[in-house]
């Protein structure tokens, strides 16, 4: 398809700007997979798959959220949520805590079992910065940065919008 236009391109080339808003949105995640992937290989030897340091991640950022609610954000199902989080407990990384309103709902917390694979996880962190935004000036980092999260809460607007009654 050297001369030929891509599928793609040729249905969004009716406005110039789609291409580019294409582009920028493929980039993104194409660039998301990529830095997973490479996280996961940074990761294996320390017997770290994927789905637990991500659900480490959002855990430490939204201590106390429901299984349902990791779940969803993990785009997996209940049940296999629930074995993931089986795991991280056997690992002494989490724990599972009745909700005080709702004894049925259970909250994950971590544990202080968990604060060494952290240090792990940003130690290769800090290399995969490193490498990742090498010849990155600090001044295009904060705009793309920036720009980042106008995206995520345009994103998170329209999904809301989407699953509203009526839509």
């Amino acid at each position: 398809m050297s001369e030929t236009k891509k599928p793609l391109d040729a249905a969004m080339a009716t406005e110039p700007s789609n291409l580019a808003h294409g582009e920028l949105l493929y980039m993104m995640h194409e660039l998301s997979r990529l830095i997973s992937t490479y996280f996961d290989n940074a990761m294996e030897p320390h017997n770290l798959t994927h789905s637990q340091w991500w659900a480490l991640m959002h855990i430490s950022e939204n201590e106390g959220q429901t299984q349902s609610d990791l779940a969803r954000i993990m785009q997996m199902g209940r049940a296999a949520t629930s074995k993931l989080l089986e795991r991280l407990e056997a690992k002494g990384w989490i724990e599972r805590r009745p909700d005080k309103a709702d004894q049925r709902v259970l909250r994950i917390h971590l544990k202080e079992g968990s604060i060494p694979i952290f240090g792990v996880m940003q130690t290769e962190g800090v290399v995969q910065f490193n490498k990742l935004l090498k010849d990155v000036s600090e001044e295009h980092e904060l705009a793309a940065l920036g720009t980042l999260r106008k995206i995520k809460a345009n994103a998170e607007r329209a999904i809301k919008a989407q699953s509203a009654p009526g839509h």
